[in-house]
């Protein structure tokens, strides 16, 4: 009999940890400083220092795709946008910087679009970028408890395409993670990206991983008619 609960705990404890390496990556440290866009976020402030937006907007938080979006706030108009996306940031980045470049400004929303943790000299798995997504809207959460947030799926871009396969599984893991957390949605972008199965060129910059004004034109088809809903 004491062999047979000693079978049953064994079994117990490795189906344990099976799950826990389902549900958490291993850890990850970043080969860069997190603070290196510096300047960027002094630059947000010193705008802020001109003319703070007001609570309860929409913030968007981010990389390039946001911060290249310069026409955002006249795209999604009237939408009360307040743009926060710096260049080549990952997740570590907009977690370090989230107090002032987020809840800093009590939105009602927020967007969150970050696709580069897979493509730096020390690249993430798609678990891991799943785990810091997770860290992000935890650290969000901390002091905005009730903010609605949205996902924004990691774009499919042509520079990027043979690792299509991970972009898939981190997106989907990120949605299953949104599934389970409240005033959480997904926005994904791929249709309307997407020619004959495969990224359109068409709506993309010359180096195939940035969009042009045409890109921007799609993103507002599916980004304005969802957060018209929270207004």
């Amino acid at each position: 009999m004491k062999k047979y609960y000693l079978v049953l705990f064994i079994a117990g404890l490795t189906a344990c940890q099976k799950t826990n390496t389902n549900n958490i990556a291993a850890p990850w440290e970043p080969d860069y400083k997190l603070n290196r866009s510096e300047s960027s976020i002094v630059a947000f402030e010193k705008k802020d220092a001109e003319k703070m937006p007001a609570p309860g907007g929409i913030v968007f938080t981010g990389s390039s795709s946001f911060t290249k979006w310069q026409s955002a706030a006249e795209d999604l108009a009237p939408l009360p946008i307040i743009n926060r996306g710096f260049g080549g940031s990952t997740l570590p980045e907009v977690i370090y910087y989230a107090d002032r470049t987020i809840t800093k400004y009590k939105p009602k929303t927020v967007v969150i679009y970050c696709e580069n943790d897979m493509f730096g000299s020390k690249p993430k798995t798609p678990e891991q970028v799943r785990d810091a997504y997770v860290t992000l809207v935890k650290k969000i959460r901390e002091k905005l408890p009730d903010v609605l947030i949205y996902g924004v799926s990691l774009k499919p871009s042509p520079s990027r395409w043979a690792k299509k396969d991970d972009v898939i599984k981190a997106n989907k893991l990120i949605q299953d993670y949104i599934k389970t957390d409240k005033n959480h949605q997904y926005i994904d972008v791929w249709p309307v990206m997407l020619k004959n199965g495969r990224p359109d060129g068409s709506i993309f910059l010359s180096d195939s991983l940035h969009m042009n004004g045409e890109g921007y034109k799609r993103w507002t088809k599916v980004f304005k008619p969802i957060l018209e809903k929270t207004v």
